[in-house]
């Protein structure tokens, strides 16, 4: 069985506690053997290390626990913040409200604060001893001005950010989890996927790696096209949250819904088997490199609405309880078994306190409440400890503990090798370590770098092709399938090398094309069938989720097209028009304005859509790299460790695995049809006077004769929307394989960094290693006296130290 949070806790706290109580004893007994020209740096060091395991018991314990909420469309994502808060504090809305991140911190007290944010147009601000309503109502009012500034296109508006410090019962309540005693809890709710990308959101969310996730989906949804974009919905949710989905709890909400039906029983099994198959199957065919997170994840039903209801009519204050026994009867009547409901009077007012409290036990039961919190609690279990601990105990090791174990290894293997036959005997041993390690480095870096360069140099093939006429060979192979090819081959080495573990971790290396290629054509499919049928069609979930601005200019314009005379036939066929009179180019000249235009608008829509996936797709990427890095990190220090082992070769994930430079990748589509100036050929009567021969050349008479005279013409071939569509595809193929070069580039120079710092980093190591030799024999000649037995004891003790030290933490596994 597995230990509770706080035993894990306390674990870690005790082995760092040993490694202190060996470190002190070690440095005592050193101490002893040192001339007194090193006890200043033992002292600094030790001043060093017990800083740094002060800081890391004082974090162990007071960790900080951060539970961020998000979800699908309407599914009740604020009200499950409210549940967990205990209160009605954050705004719920049929529409979409979640705009801003809100974040709820644990106060005995309760205030809100409203941070300025550029373009504001609400009150920033903090105010103290605010009742639930007043935190409730400022909330409501900032979140409606800053979607209505959104919706009037004021695109200079940032999304708000706001604290509430509120008393919440997750944390009041000390029997619903199982913390350490100083652990500090945050609730963060997440805005809606429309808003993630908004100016502070981004930043905001791309911190919580370290949280747990509770991801929420819409049970109330029947319509069939709209369940499919909700499960895009989740997969894109798990996206912006980066990392993998094994830290994110996943519960279908509003699930009370199936209990109007009087067979609910079974169609609420049947409904949740086939949505956690549904989600687990599309989590693992979008995020393939976290298949086995993904079979095991969690996904529990929830009514959070009545549940809060349910909580809130126990309360203590009759009025509040009051108003919640009135909407359990009015909104959630259905929940309540019928026995109960004859028992009870026709007026809430008269409801008795265990008439209530027998209502309430209920809902609470049938809203799967008490299932949800043991969920919780166990994910907080599983989860928690290994998002926060290693950190910790990584920052321990950068400050002090790696240094504290290197110099332990360091100068007792000196002294050891202090006199004038070991020392140059050992002088020697450097220079070939040096010399291996720089090879291994060699080999280790071609080994990292080789399948990216493989893939830099194919797609360097691919762009000259794309430059040159290609035969009809060349022509049938397509660019973005050789790539992924390419990569896929990759993984299958890599899954055959010391990397086999995480070889799957690079899928997304290849996977953004995938979603990049679904928001493109969910962007030009629903335009194409709209012009296709002479119907506005445009559902799609990409489109529902763009500018609303540039979707109603959309809509206006496919309206426009139609009714210049874009039909379902020319959209099918294309037609060509030579417009000869004023009238006629007057009307191709809108007709083409028009179609300009619709090219204009999709131009703005893909590159904005394309912008927000690559944004997504790229943490993924970032994701894969971190992971690339982090293992080979390990490789290296283990094989340098054993070509040196008696330096303490050990390097700090935090130190060593640091990517600079956000990944962004661009491309602009371009947009436009020409309107081609032509000539016409017109034959013309043309008036003539004559003289007959049998006249004899006396009279005229007029006679008319055809002239041929050349006009101008607008000339212009209205393209059939299966021309559209390619035309849009072929730059996106284009776009895929220059992004394809940009994401190689930067994998490769984030790689090249990585190693600059590791063999840097290693150098100095072995540099320290040179000096303590040195100092140890120039005290060995002064001296004239070395007993190896109690340096060979010593050895023994460090080296157990430096091993007691990399296991720090470790114990989670």
């Amino acid at each position: 069985m597995r230990s509770n949070i706080k035993n894990i806790f306390e674990a870690v706290e005790q082995s760092i506690n040993t490694i202190n109580q060996e470190w002190g004893s070690f440095q005592d007994q050193i101490r002893e053997q040192l001339p007194p020209e090193y006890h200043t740096e033992l002292e600094d060091l030790n001043i060093e290390f017990q800083l740094a395991v002060s800081e890391l018991v004082k974090e162990l314990s007071q960790p900080v626990l951060t539970l961020a909420t998000t979800g699908t469309t309407s599914s009740a994502k604020s009200t499950l913040v409210n549940f967990l808060c205990g209160a009605e504090i954050v705004p719920v809305a049929v529409q979409e409200m979640s705009a801003g991140v809100v974040i709820v911190e644990y106060s005995e007290t309760k205030s809100l604060k409203i941070d300025q944010t550029p373009g504001a147009l609400w009150e920033c601000g903090e105010w103290r001893n605010l009742t639930d309503e007043d935190i409730y109502d400022r909330l409501d009012q900032v979140m409606k001005s800053y979607l209505q500034a959104n919706r009037d296109g004021k695109t200079s508006v940032a999304c708000p950010q706001t604290t509430i410090y509120y008393p919440f019962r997750l944390l009041a309540d000390p029997k619903l989890l199982d913390l350490p005693e100083k652990t500090k809890v945050r609730i963060m709710d997440l805005p809606g996927l429309a808003h993630v990308g908004d100016e502070g959101n981004g930043s905001v969310i791309r911190k919580c790696k370290e949280a747990l996730c509770i991801v929420t989906y819409n049970s109330a949804e029947t319509d069939r096209q709209k369940v499919s974009n909700l499960l895009q919905e989740v997969v894109d949710q798990v996206k912006e949250l980066g990392g993998s989905p094994a830290r994110m709890l996943f519960v279908l909400n509003r699930i009370d819904e199936f209990r109007k039906d009087q067979n609910w029983p079974d169609s609420e099994i049947d409904f949740f088997k086939k949505t956690v198959h549904d989600i687990k199957q599309k989590l693992t065919k979008e995020l393939e490199e976290y298949q086995e997170d993904i079979s095991a994840l969690k996904v529990i039903k929830m009514s959070a609405l009545p549940a809060l209801f349910s909580m809130q009519m126990k309360s203590d204050d009759q009025q509040k309880s009051t108003q919640a026994s009135r909407k359990i009867d009015s909104m959630f009547n259905f929940l309540i078994p019928e026995e109960i409901i004859e028992d009870l009077p026709r007026k809430v007012e008269r409801w008795e306190n265990h008439e209530r409290r027998r209502v309430a036990e209920k809902v609470w039961e049938v809203s799967y409440a008490e299932e949800f919190h043991k969920y919780l609690k166990e994910h907080i279990d599983e989860n928690f400890p290994q998002l926060v601990i290693p950190q910790i105990v990584d920052r321990f090791k950068a400050k002090a503990g790696n240094a504290v174990a290197e110099w332990a290894i360091q100068t007792t293997y000196a002294f050891i090798n202090s006199s004038e036959e070991d020392y140059q005997k050992e002088c020697n041993n450097i220079f070939q370590i040096r010399q291996d390690i720089s090879q291994f480095i060699l080999q280790k870096a071609q080994e990292l770098r080789g399948p990216f360069e493989q893939i830099e140099n194919a797609l360097e093939g691919l762009m000259k092709e794309s430059g040159q006429m290609a035969s009809p060979e060349q022509e049938s192979i397509d660019p973005r399938t050789r790539t992924d090819q390419i990569i896929a081959d990759i993984i299958r080495e890599l899954r055959e090398s010391s990397y086999q573990e995480r070889a799957d971790s690079l899928v997304p290396l290849y996977g953004w094309r995938k979603a990049m290629t679904e928001g493109v054509e969910e962007i030009l499919e629903p335009v194409i069938e709209s012009l296709d049928n002479g119907k506005l069609r445009l559902n799609s979930k990409t489109l529902q989720a763009a500018n609303p601005t540039i979707l109603n200019l959309l809509e206006r314009t496919i309206d426009d097209l139609i009714d210049l005379g874009y039909s379902p036939e020319v959209a099918e066929n294309g037609k060509e028009i030579e417009a000869r009179t004023y009238e006629e180019k007057s009307n191709l000249t809108k007709l083409n304005d028009k179609l300009n235009q619709l090219a204009d608008i999709l131009k703005l829509l893909i590159n904005e859509a394309v912008k927000k996936i690559l944004e997504r797709e790229m943490r993924r990427v970032r994701d894969a790299l971190e992971t690339l890095l982090n293992a080979y990190l390990s490789i290296l220090e283990e094989g340098m460790s054993s070509i040196a082992p008696n330096i303490g070769i050990s390097f700090s994930n935090s130190q060593m695995v640091k990517i600079d430079i956000e990944l962004q990748p661009s491309f602009e589509f371009k947009a436009g049809f020409p309107i081609v100036e032509g000539t016409w050929l017109e034959h013309v009567e043309v008036p003539k006077h004559k003289r007959d021969w049998w006249s004899l050349w006396i009279w005229k008479r007029i006679a008319y004769y055809i002239e041929t005279k050349e006009r101008s013409s607008d000339n212009a071939k209205l393209p059939k929307t299966e021309d559209i569509l390619k035309g849009w595809l072929l730059q996106k193929k284009q776009a895929e394989v220059e992004i394809y070069r940009q994401v190689a580039d930067w994998f490769i120079s984030q790689i090249n960094s990585f190693l600059t710092g590791v063999e840097s980093s290693q150098k100095e190591i072995v540099d320290r290693y040179q000096e303590r030799l040195d100092k140890a024999h120039d005290q060995a000649r002064l001296s004239h006296q070395q007993d190896l037995s109690i340096w060979n004891y010593l050895q023994l003790e460090a080296k157990q130290l430096e091993d007691n030290i990399k296991k720090a933490g470790k114990v989670l596994r």
